[in-house]
């Protein structure tokens, strides 16, 4: 990571060098700021662009520390600690004696063996609860791609889950529907509204208001999930706070 000074305030950002790319290109995301440029584009010119954007760089850069500093933290993976499910705090039991499993017990429950280390025994219960995570995603996605698909007329279509980097969810035009399985954080209406706008778009390909009374027709007020993804994008999902032994 290399860091954009401006007076006292010091912006890491990532760079990203792309034999595609034909000019800079700068993006906050919620792990800092992304610039994307040419190989031939040297440093001098990478950071007389930065000061330039300055302006931007600073007011984005508060809104991206205002939402880190609402996102859902965890230190360790322990008996105690809560992680965001469906839209709401649930509470982790974990037990360091068991084969490696994961089910919902009043809250989820880890099973995995001893570790030689937390650091292990965190990496491990976490990949095992993202592991489970992406199972119920796509089980519930499957129900709802069922039902609106019927509503709509249309055939059921292919799924796929995966960590989508810019959407929570697209249309291809080979006709499979593709989910960020982070909307597994949120609430599984804003999952409904997600997978209804998608497959609208096996009817309708394009925006247009036919799209948007198909939606509607499905769906129904679709409004408040819109505007609680724009808002809470960052919500879905956590963060780790770095601890020592």
């Amino acid at each position: 990571m290399r860091v954009f000074t401006l007076g006292k305030l010091e912006v890491p950002y990532d760079l990203r060098r792309s034999e595609t790319a034909s000019r800079l290109h700068l993006e906050m995301t919620l792990d800092g700021l992304l610039v994307t440029a040419p190989e031939a584009v040297d440093l001098a010119r990478i950071e007389e662009t930065l000061h330039t954007k300055r302006r931007w760089i600073v007011e984005n850069h508060v809104k991206l520390r205002e939402k880190y500093g609402q996102m859902h933290k965890i230190a360790r993976f322990q008996t105690g600690a809560k992680v965001p499910y469906w839209g709401r705090l649930v509470r982790l039991a974990v037990n360091e004696e068991a084969t490696p499993s994961v089910e919902y017990l009043n809250g989820i429950a880890i099973g995995l063996p001893s570790m030689g280390s937390f650091e292990a025994h965190d990496n491990a219960a976490e990949q095992l609860l993202r592991e489970w995570l992406r199972l119920r995603l796509q089980e519930e996605a499957r129900k709802r791609c069922r039902k609106f698909s019927r509503e709509l007329g249309v055939q059921a279509p292919a799924l796929r889950v995966a960590a989508l980097r810019s959407r929570w969810g697209s249309c291809g035009e080979n006709g499979i529907v593709s989910l960020n399985w982070h909307l597994v954080y949120g609430p599984k209406r804003v999952l409904a509204y997600v997978i209804a706008h998608e497959l609208t778009h096996l009817a309708v390909r394009n925006h247009s208001e036919a799209f948007w009374r198909k939606l509607r027709f499905v769906f129904g007020d679709y409004q408040p999930e819109h505007d609680w993804l724009m808002r809470n994008e960052h919500m879905l999902g956590y963060r780790r706070i770095p601890v020592q032994q």
